[in-house]
């Protein structure tokens, strides 16, 4: 009982000050206002100053409401095929944009760095829009690049939702980055993801290294849906096949086929692949060998 009860006490405290004339309205049609707030709120909680938090979460349920009514409004014609297609992408869902997966997986990314965010209930694009807009601000974000929402996954932890940052193809000021964690992590609490798993997931599940399916490019040019559709074959067949999603998601997204090329080079060995990084061995030099 104690986070409801938490829970009920600050809305009852600080909710009229983040409502609006009509979010007021909204929320008086319910039955229960208050209860319905405050199953919401409990996932939310991320600081002390909650009126932003509140005016997401209110958006949140409102959002939520007229996304279940548009659905339940669709007749039964718009089920199935292209009608179906075009349908939902006009009053699409907001979760469905962003790649979304287990807290599970997190423990499969030894070696991957990024930033989690806690309590990012709400439209994830919203979420990637302003904290590109903050690290951007703070001279964080360099040279004009920005996280993009295909990139970000979210995650579910407890009653908490997450977005993981990544790292990766993001050129950004680390160190900025560390001080800007410190000084907001009240309002996000931001992590490292080296620092999540092992201090909330138990650690990273250390595994073998897989070895990439060997794929020629020769024959193909010009015909990226070809190239992607044999590299997810082969992936499939190497019981690599939960990469697929990810490499297609990238790749339908990257809008240049040369970038296209260089993605799917990344999952499958093919001309494009970067040349293996010879291991160092192990051997001991001979007393004779002349050192450089």
């Amino acid at each position: 009982m104690a986070p409801e009860i938490t829970a009920a006490q600050q809305l009852y405290e600080e909710l009229l000050d983040a409502c609006d004339d009509e979010d007021m309205e909204f929320l008086l049609r319910f039955d229960d206002p208050l209860e319905v707030v405050r199953g919401y709120w409990e996932s939310e909680i991320t600081g002390y100053d909650h009126s932003g938090e509140m005016g997401h979460m209110l958006w949140e349920i409102r959002d939520r409401e007229l996304y279940e009514k548009e659905q339940l409004a669709q007749t039964p014609e718009d089920v199935g095929g292209a009608v179906q297609s075009e349908n939902l992408t006009e009053r699409k869902n907001p979760m469905s944009d962003v790649k979304q997966i287990n807290a599970d997986d997190l423990r499969h990314m030894e070696g991957q760095e990024g930033l989690i965010l806690q309590g990012c209930g709400g439209d994830p694009q919203e979420w990637v829009d302003g904290i590109n807009g903050l690290l951007t601000e703070a001279g964080i974000l360099l040279d004009g690049n920005l996280f993009k929402l295909e990139d970000v996954s979210l995650f579910q932890h407890g009653e908490s939702t997450c977005l993981l940052f990544p790292f990766e193809g993001v050129k950004l000021d680390v160190g900025r980055l560390a001080v800007w964690r410190i000084q907001t992590h009240e309002q996000f609490g931001g992590t490292w993801l080296s620092d999540y798993v092992p201090n909330r997931l138990g650690g990273f599940v250390h595994e073998p290294p897989r070895q990439k399916p060997t794929m020629s490019l020769t024959g193909m040019d010009g015909n990226i849906f070809a190239v992607m559709g044999k590299a997810s074959s082969l992936l499939k067949e190497a019981g690599m096949g939960d990469l697929v999603s990810h490499m297609v998601q990238r790749v339908t997204t990257c809008g240049d086929y040369s970038k296209a090329l260089n993605i799917i080079s990344e999952y499958v060995e093919t001309e494009l692949s970067p040349p293996a990084i010879p291991q160092k061995s192990n051997k001991k030099k001979a007393r004779n060998t002349h050192e450089r």
